[in-house]
């Protein structure tokens, strides 16, 4: 990279990098703290669905105790949309409007995500199934008389949960894979005591991207990126679920996904800020900077000269200015003002100081500058401004100096303007530096 491309690299945007990245620090930190706070409320909101889906299902006890019976033959029925698999001629509790009614509910906390509800009697002559799947038919039709019990009460340890007064007459599965169609859920096992006998067993599948289904709604209503995922540099919560013996659900988020989140929103939040500086800086610029030179406003700068001691400071007159008006008016007046004064620009740091004072006079002010050095500066000055015409014109520069180690303005002043009468006096296109002796 050659040295012009480095400073526009640096003047333009170095300072939009740094914005940016300090931008992405505080934006991307407050978004974390954000989410942070809001993972509590969405564990506790998963918790309570959960907790919900139990309500609804115990509640289907008092209704199955409460539906007549009709005897059925061995075969499948269909009855309000919801199957029937009778195994062996037996008297059959029709419960199509009290599983239906239970889905209706179910699906106000879980919504699409009802894989299957079924009711499988003790012993198992006979099963309600809605929808009736493949799966479920084909397994059923393998079950013996006491499958339900030796298979799944105590496999979930659901036997005698009469009881438990205060602990769970519930329980939820692990997440497994349903054999045949592949769909990932888990199930709620409720079974249904009367005279400490088992009668029933109500089993609720649920599609296991409930929880994931949630957080998205959740995101989508609270703007933030929790998901259940593990990540790299992560902030993880455990959701207790009760009543189940599975490893607990973690909600949380990713750097990666609070980057991805603000990263726009950080850069058009660093451009605007980037632009409003500029265009302060600019109104600023426009109240201090002489609008023809670029050099600062003598009214703007007189009082910062009163507060200091020590000058290395130049004072420069345009050579028989006042001809170049009259001759040539005032418009080739103000050109040569705006080239003499580029080409003084070009030759000073920008940690030095230009100031108009007046139509045609310049000062300059320079930092850790010695005599030696300023008279170097004063005569490259001088040199540049006379080595070619300005403005078609052959222009020159009287300049007068001082290098005062203590003192005030008023004394640099009176002493460079007194360097600069001499220099006009020994026929201008001259430097005169004087110091503190005079």
């Amino acid at each position: 990279m050659n040295k012009s491309l480095t400073r526009i690299y640096s003047h333009h945007f170095l300072p939009i990098i740094k914005l940016l990245t300090v931008t992405l620090l505080i934006v991307g930190s407050s978004y974390s703290i954000y989410n942070a706070a809001l993972i509590k409320q969405l564990s506790q909101s998963i918790i309570t669905d959960f907790n919900q889906i139990y309500s609804i299902s115990r509640r289907f006890a008092q209704y199955y105790n409460n539906t007549d019976s009709t005897r059925l033959t061995k075969g499948t029925y269909e009855n309000n949309g919801v199957s029937i698999m009778v195994s062996q001629d037996s008297d059959v509790k029709i419960l199509s409007t009290g599983v239906n009614k239970l889905r209706s509910q179910l699906e106000t906390v879980a919504p699409n995500h009802i894989w299957t509800v079924a009711i499988f009697e003790h012993p198992s002559t006979y099963g309600h199934f809605d929808p009736l799947r493949k799966e479920y038919a084909e397994r059923y039709r393998e079950y013996k008389i006491n499958d339900v019990m030796t298979r799944i009460v105590n496999l979930e340890r659901l036997e005698n949960t009469f009881d438990q007064f205060y602990g769970c007459n519930i329980k939820l599965s692990e997440p497994y894979t349903e054999q045949g169609s592949n769909q990932r859920i888990r199930t709620v096992y409720y079974p249904v005591y009367n005279d400490r006998k088992l009668d029933a067993l109500l089993a609720i599948d649920l599609k296991n991207s409930l929880v994931d289904a949630k957080i998205r709604r959740f995101n989508q209503d609270h703007f933030t990126v929790a998901d259940a995922a593990p990540h790299w540099l992560a902030y993880r919560q455990p959701v207790m679920i009760s009543c189940t013996d599975a490893e607990p659900i973690y909600v949380g988020f990713g750097a990666w996904q609070i980057l991805e989140r603000i990263l726009l929103p950080s850069v058009l939040i660093a451009l605007f800020s980037h632009m409003l500086m500029v265009l302060i800086k600019q109104r600023q610029h426009s109240f201090y900077q002489d609008k023809m030179t670029g050099f600062y406003r003598r009214d703007f700068f007189e009082p910062r000269l009163k507060k200091l001691h020590t000058f290395s400071m130049l004072i420069i007159d345009i050579d028989f200015f006042k001809a170049i008006n009259d001759t040539y008016g005032h418009k080739k007046g103000d050109d040569v003002i705006t080239e003499v004064t580029h080409r003084i620009a070009s030759q000073i740091r920008t940690s030095d100081m230009a100031i108009r004072w007046g139509g045609e006079e310049f000062l300059l002010l320079f930092n850790n500058m010695s005599e030696a050095m300023l008279r170097e500066k004063a005569e490259s000055i001088r040199a540049h401004v006379a080595k070619e015409s300005v403005s078609e014109l052959n222009v020159t520069i009287s300049i007068g100096g001082v290098h005062l180690s203590q003192g005030d303005f008023a004394d640099a002043y009176r002493i460079a303007d007194a360097a600069l009468y001499q220099s006009k006096e020994n026929g201008r296109n001259q430097v005169t530096i004087l110091d503190e002796t005079i």
